[in-house]
């Protein structure tokens, strides 16, 4: 056998895989994508109807994948984050080393959760214009009223809050700062970063958040729960998260238009890093 035909025998078969998986990234989203739907939102409603959208948001986002609402519990409850059981009676006046009145309060919670932490809560819930949640400014005031509503009276019209620090750029992906118009990104720790996969995922073994380790070893159990490859397990996950919930994991909860975001080479550029040595640390 020649140089050339050895050559051929060895790249045809993996060239083969990679034309499978940008086929299947390209299709999978196509036929199985279902995102969430935009709350029409109109500067006419009243706080009260607000708020009944705020808690179809709410739901609708993964919000509850961390809160809980569970009356007499106090504030601990049993979620990842606060509980919002009668909340607006038990901020009214704000919170000592936080802002000084309930609006200000959870517009603050939403915008820069950061910048006051319930004692014993870890900074892990990233801002609510961000992945995953991405909320839009009316999203936000009718957010802001279904907070008010628990164990008060919703008070926000569209207006009567601030906007989100940069609105201009909100929904911008980081990941593709700096690059001419109309290229991408290929780096998997800026996509990672860019999306905010980190708020819901670890790359610790067996670390669980909000949603499953991204570490290989788990990458690998969940692909035989799955019965398929762990290369075609991650891409499935990534553009079509709904089709499998590993055990244990919170549903509904991942964004489900990353099909459409990433390119075929990004997702690829995933799948490697995930798999790798490095990805998994």
């Amino acid at each position: 056998m020649t140089s050339a035909a050895r050559y051929l025998a060895a790249t045809i078969p993996a060239l083969a895989v990679l034309g499978l998986f940008v086929w299947f990234a390209n299709w999978i989203p196509q036929t199985r994508w279902e995102p969430p739907q935009k709350q029409a939102i109109t500067a006419s409603m009243t706080p009260v109807q607000l708020a009944a959208l705020g808690e179809t948001v709410t739901r609708q986002r993964g919000c509850l994948a961390c809160h809980t609402i569970e009356p007499g519990v106090g504030v601990k409850g049993g979620g990842r984050g606060p509980n919002w059981a009668d909340i607006a009676l038990r901020r009214a006046q704000g919170v000592p080393g936080g802002q000084g009145n309930l609006v200000d309060y959870l517009v603050e919670a939403l915008y820069e959760p950061g910048a006051y932490l319930v004692e014993r809560y870890a900074n892990i819930m990233p801002a609510a214009t961000a992945a995953p949640a991405k909320l839009t400014y009316e999203e936000m005031v009718a957010v802001v009223d279904y907070l008010q509503s628990l164990g008060g009276r919703p008070s926000v019209r569209i207006g009567d809050i601030r906007r989100p620090p940069g609105a201009a750029g909100v929904g911008a992906a980081p990941a593709q700062a700096g690059l001419p118009k109309g290229e991408t990104s290929t780096d998997p720790v800026a996509i990672l970063a860019g999306n905010g996969c980190s708020a819901c995922h670890s790359l610790k073994p067996g670390e669980v958040l909000v949603g499953p380790s991204l570490d290989p070893a788990g990458l690998k159990q969940g692909a035989a729960q799955r019965g398929i490859s762990t290369e075609a397990y991650i891409m499935e996950s990534i553009v079509a998260p709904n089709a499998f919930v590993k055990p244990g994991a919170v549903a509904g909860v991942m964004p489900q238009d990353f099909g459409t975001k990433l390119t075929a080479g990004q997702l690829q550029a995933l799948v490697a890093y995930l798999l790798s040595p490095r990805g998994g640390q």
